[in-house]
């Protein structure tokens, strides 16, 4: 009966804390949706607007069927080519929800959450955290952050970067949740490769390679990370010999990674988002973000030495110290992103990292009680408390004038795959992830954005935006939105195969 208990509680506790998360950034999204300013409407996310709407484009295309998306930001005809098992499946539960993917990618937040929560939890219990103090170190891992509040408090918002990033878990589960599917997935295929190279046996290493196919096919730069860390931490706790093994089971994501290389460096529909220009931030931001975290887990880990107490894990519990040992390798690799940015998007390999940092301060704490591990939990998510505050501000990036999404909405029925889309950089974005149609201009990352945002500025302020004709022409446009006061000559003078729609979604 003590074993049965012993394997309910983790699970009751993974169960709770989990349905608490799911309640505080469900309730955001729920208020939004249900009570706009007057006029306005909720595009559906609080941050990462841009990109949410990007995903929603290959969602789209999976609600339609298509299993290989095509990349609408690339005006250019082109087939299908990328794979995306989270994409496919939020369209597939979209498509029986009567096309609704916003609440599909809510549902599906929802799932990425408690599959964030079970695998902090199993790599806590592996480590050897004690059973009494998981809830806590959940807590702690999940609502953990940086000096963000401080940043806003003192008046420098730029420094805000857990507030505005992904670097911590609780702006991942409230802001994106394809950061948590991303971090949920590189925490169980670690730990299925440690499983397998630990226990042995077919089976286990073809589930670890299944699940770090999927991370493969969702997010690359978390599968160069897993190789990155398994490797390391298997040449560092094991003899020549076991590297074989280890080279062999990596051996199996030699397929996907292949495909990954030739999707988004050999199709040029794709190739683009390995040059797309990140701003990296200075290494202060990084301060103000990681070093609250670190000063717990650090100043936690010292103060247990002074008194005497025991480690966690434990100085003889080799399993426990090698499953530790895999934070410290992710928070080293990190570390190096920072310092070297080898690639242009080093920034995405640092999502999550607040994930590692979090994890080793909650050991840190494991030899004193419980309470203390609550405390710091409490401590370190003043940015999480500032980020839910403000999604209670009434912002135009999350609400917008209601006639402007109306306009991208009425593009659904209208839409057919392959058709460009002019409308204004907002509308386009929206219609981009909510109809089939592709637009001139959507995302401002988008390879020759700023040359077409011109040339749609230019026609769009020309005296008689007719007399645009022969750019609709060129540019093969085939849905065309137009101001209200423009309508009626659009009507008179647009041609057959442009379908004029005033900013209501109405048919002028």
């Amino acid at each position: 009966m003590a074993e049965a208990a012993t394997r309910v509680a983790p699970r009751r506790v993974v169960l709770l804390v989990t349905l608490a998360l799911a309640a505080l950034s469900t309730a955001p999204y729920a208020t939004a949706a249900l009570a706009p300013p007057p006029g306005h409407t909720f595009v559906g996310y609080f941050w990462f607007v841009d990109d949410a709407y990007n995903y929603l484009s290959f969602v789209q295309q999976a609600e339609d069927g298509a299993l290989a998306f095509r990349n609408k930001l690339y005006l250019a005809p082109h087939a299908g080519a990328l794979v995306s098992p989270e994409w496919w499946l939020v369209g597939v539960v979209s498509r029986s929800l009567g096309r609704r993917p916003i609440l599909a990618y809510r549902l599906f937040a929802l799932a990425a959450l408690l599959a964030l929560v079970a695998a902090l939890d199993a790599w806590l219990r592996d480590s050897g955290l004690p059973a009494s103090h998981a809830m806590p170190a959940l807590l702690l891992a999940c609502l953990g952050g940086g000096a963000g509040a401080a940043c806003l408090w003192l008046g420098i918002p730029d420094r805000c970067l857990d507030i505005r990033s992904g670097l911590f878990p609780f702006l991942e589960i409230l802001a994106n949740p394809h950061f948590v599917a991303g971090t949920a997935l590189l925490l169980w295929s670690l730990r299925a490769f440690r499983v397998a190279q630990h226990e042995g046996g077919p089976g286990r290493t073809l589930l670890a390679a299944a699940l770090a196919t999927i991370l493969g096919l969702n997010r690359p730069y978390d599968l160069v990370l897993l190789v990155a860390i398994r490797t390391i931490v298997v040449m560092v706790t094991e003899s020549p010999p076991r590297w074989l093994r280890h080279a062999g089971a990596l051996a199996l994501l030699l397929p996907v990674v292949a495909y990954d290389a030739w999707v988004f460096y050999r199709v040029p529909a794709f190739a683009w988002f390995a040059g797309i220009p990140y701003v990296f931030p200075r290494a202060g931001e990084f301060l103000w973000a990681l070093g609250p975290a670190a000063l717990v887990a650090a100043a936690a880990w010292a103060l247990a030495r002074a008194r005497g107490l025991a480690a966690i894990p434990a100085a003889g519990d080799r399993d426990a110290r090698v499953a530790a040992l895999h934070f410290v390798v992710w928070l080293a690799l990190a570390g190096v992103m920072i310092a070297a940015r080898p690639v242009s998007f080093s920034l995405q390999f640092l999502v999550g990292i607040g994930v590692p940092l979090l994890v080793l301060a909650a050991l840190a704490l494991a030899p004193f009680p419980p309470a203390a591990t609550f405390v710091a939990a409490l401590a370190l998510s003043t940015a999480a408390a500032a980020a839910f505050r403000i999604t209670l501000l009434p912002s135009a990036t999350w609400y917008v004038p209601a006639e402007r999404m109306a306009a991208a909405l009425a593009l659904r029925p209208h839409c057919r795959t392959g058709d460009v889309l002019l409308a204004p950089p907002d509308i386009g974005l929206y219609a981009g992830g909510l109809s089939s149609c592709r637009a001139l201009v959507s995302h401002a990352a988008a390879a020759g954005f700023p040359e077409r945002d011109a040339a749609v500025r230019q026609f769009y302020e020309a005296p008689d935006p007719v007399a645009g004709a022969g750019f609709l022409g060129r540019e093969c446009v085939a849905h065309l939105v137009l101001p209200a006061t423009a309508s009626r000559a659009a009507d008179r003078g647009a041609p057959a195969t442009h379908e004029a729609l005033a900013p209501g979604g109405r048919a002028p």
